[in-house]
């Protein structure tokens, strides 16, 4: 047996260690964060993006890296390796990125990698690109400690709730002024290169289409003359298939041709044939196509640092986001001097306030058509005064009128559209 003073000699060693260890701590770990935090460094917190292809595409996985880079701004960067870095925070802890590029679309390889960067102790791990949702959804059900972004699909924080959370870009709010600076330029047939017969895509060429309407309106010219015809390409980014499909609407006689596809092939293309003029997407064409109007660029940086930074606070919570111009998620660049007059791109920019301001372009009244679950071609009427919802725009598999192309596949339970109430747009300004 220990003596009396022996005991309380070791229980003062005891007290005395665990209080040396605790001093240990970063004082400014908040408790939310330390169950993502590796049991082997806690100094460490571990973010992984996965990209479907590679940043060099000058389109959609560039423009997810642009967002990335600017967590560099987050602290010192104290190491670089390819397209991952290690940012040192202020609080003394250290921020890994990690970028896997080139992923691919097949959901067994996704899963595969996935699972290898929670075995490599990932805290939190950002899907890019449509094809990764159901690997992130199945990953996210089965480890509650890791968080879990996807960029576009569907919202499934319904099904989950916990760690899973959506993201996406209103895209199809840069591609109505993209439209509208094409038809004030006189312009009402345009050749688009799709890339799949799905809501993402789908909704930017309703988008793109109602604002041909509206610019050739204020044009003086009869926006009901507006034709914007489709090629399908059922691929996200394929070179061959890109210029094959431009040069084919070329050949039938689009003056205007509208990229839409990951890469800017199609743009690169319609700048070869003399007379033609390209619209860019996603990322400025500007360098590869210059008869290119303008882009309709994607910013994902503000809502990385954001997400990223909510999670090593202990504030990430779930939720299904959807930003537009008001949180400068798209942005109108690559203005081409020569060819979009000076009033034609102030027009452009104000029709910009006016959407951050409130107005919605898929507001009634508002025709189109698309098939039934049997084939059938039906008519879709959204009344004046009533507007699409989010949820109607994320699962939109019709066109609206002045659309040349294959029909979607329909929704199984055909076209129910929920509907809302117009708002009241907020009063802008004009310049």
């Amino acid at each position: 047996m220990y003596s009396r003073k022996t005991f309380f000699t070791l229980l003062l060693l005891v007290l005395l260690t665990m209080w040396l260890v605790a001093a240990r701590q970063p004082a400014t770990l908040p408790v939310a964060t330390m169950s993502h935090l590796s049991a082997e460094n806690p100094q460490v917190f571990k973010v992984v993006f996965m990209l479907a292809d590679s940043p060099t595409d000058n389109g959609w996985n560039a423009a997810h890296y642009r967002g990335i880079v600017q967590l560099k701004t987050l602290g010192e960067v104290t190491e670089t390796s390819g397209l991952s870095f290690k940012v040192k925070l202020a609080d003394g802890r250290t921020l890994d990125v990690s970028v896997i590029e080139k992923v691919g679309y097949s959901d067994a390889d996704i899963e595969r990698v996935l699972r290898s960067a929670l075995e490599r102790g990932a805290h939190l791990v950002f899907g890019t690109w449509w094809d990764s949702q159901w690997a992130l959804s199945r990953l996210a059900e089965e480890r509650a400690d890791v968080l879990f972004e996807h960029c576009s699909g569907y919202p499934m924080t319904k099904s989950n709730g916990r760690n899973l959370s959506t993201y996406f870009i209103k895209q199809e709010q840069g591609d109505y002024v993209a439209g509208y600076v094409v038809g004030r330029l006189g312009y009402n047939k345009v050749g688009l290169v799709g890339t799949h017969p799905i809501p993402e895509p789908v909704r930017g060429i309703n988008g793109f289409t109602l604002g041909l309407q509206r610019g050739l309106q204020e044009a003086g010219q009869d926006p009901n003359s507006a034709e914007v015809r489709v090629v399908w390409i059922n691929s996200w980014l394929d070179v061959q298939k890109e210029q094959l499909a431009a040069d084919g609407l070329i050949a039938e006689g689009y003056k205007v041709i509208r990229q839409m596809a990951d890469t800017p092939y199609s743009s690169q293309t319609a700048c070869q044939e003399p007379g033609v003029i390209a619209v860019g997407y996603g990322t400025d064409v500007t360098p590869y196509a210059p008869c290119s109007l303008v882009t309709n660029e994607w910013n994902w940086g503000n809502y990385y640092v954001t997400r990223v930074q909510e999670a090593l606070n202990g504030a990430w919570k779930p939720h299904d986001w959807w930003g537009g111009f008001e949180a400068d998620a798209v942005v109108m660049t690559g203005w081409n001097e020569q060819l979009v007059p000076a009033e034609i791109r102030a027009a452009a920019e104000q029709l910009v306030a006016e959407i951050k301001g409130g107005f919605e372009p898929f507001c009634g009244p508002l025709s189109g058509s698309g098939l039934d679950p049997n084939g059938k071609v039906v008519r879709i009427e959204v009344p004046q005064g009533k507007c699409l919802t989010d949820m109607d725009l994320l699962t939109m598999q019709w066109f609206v009128d002045g659309v040349k192309s294959e029909y979607p596949s329909a929704p199984p339970e055909g076209h129910k559209l929920e509907l809302r109430d117009a708002p009241t747009p907020t009063p802008t300004p004009t310049k």
